[in-house]
């Protein structure tokens, strides 16, 4: 991860120095995520977001984003009994480098909505049922590639710090079902990443 940042900064930082109309920083939080279509319901798997950030404005009210970022995608559950007793535990962690186009709209200065697109890539992925990860087979394997909506605002806090809230989610299956699970609106019989990230963003 360290190495993933540390990439992400030198690729990003020379883009501020181009002009003077971009602005940048950091940026680091976290994700509160589900896979829709795992039959595990709930926002049970918390995982990190850090990475970087540019933005350019064209107008008074309108300006884009975009960011590089890390994030930790994936579903959890502990499964128990009538007694409370734990019987079963599921674990899936997903780790994307992640890219959002994200056009900001300026009608007050201190709440900025935000949307657009991301561009996401699955560099590692670990699936554990009861401690054992399972093996990856060809109808399992979750793709590489995901394509996502992403819906948030931001408050600025003070010149340097903001919060922003995001929802994500993909628009594609990041992966087919595993087992006889369907919803009438899963045309393609898939999974979906379902996050909800919190951030804070430096601005330089």
């Amino acid at each position: 991860m360290h190495k993933t940042l540390l990439f992400l900064l030198l690729a990003f930082l020379p883009i501020l120095a181009i002009s003077q109309k971009f602005s940048g920083g950091v940026l680091g939080g976290m994700a509160a995520t589900q896979v829709d279509g795992d039959g595990l319901g709930g926002y049970h798997r918390v995982g990190a977001v850090a990475g970087v950030w540019v933005s350019r404005s064209f107008s008074r009210t309108i300006s884009v984003r975009t960011e590089l970022k890390f994030v930790q995608k994936g579903s959890y559950r502990n499964f128990t009994d009538g007694s409370g007793e734990t019987t079963g535990e599921y674990s899936l962690r997903l780790n994307y480098t992640e890219m959002p186009f994200l056009f900001e709209y300026h009608f007050r200065d201190d709440i900025i909505p935000f949307g657009g697109l991301s561009f996401g890539y699955l560099w590692k992925s670990i699936e554990k049922n009861n401690g054992y990860e399972n093996p990856i087979e060809d109808d399992t394997r979750f793709r590489k590639a995901e394509l996502s909506a992403q819906l948030g605002v931001e408050y600025v806090l003070n010149r340097n710090f903001s919060f922003c809230a995001t929802f994500s989610y993909s628009l594609l299956p990041v992966r087919r079902h595993t087992g006889d699970i369907y919803y009438f609106w899963d045309f393609d019989f898939g999974q979906y990443n379902n996050v909800l990230q919190l951030y804070l963003r430096y601005h330089f």
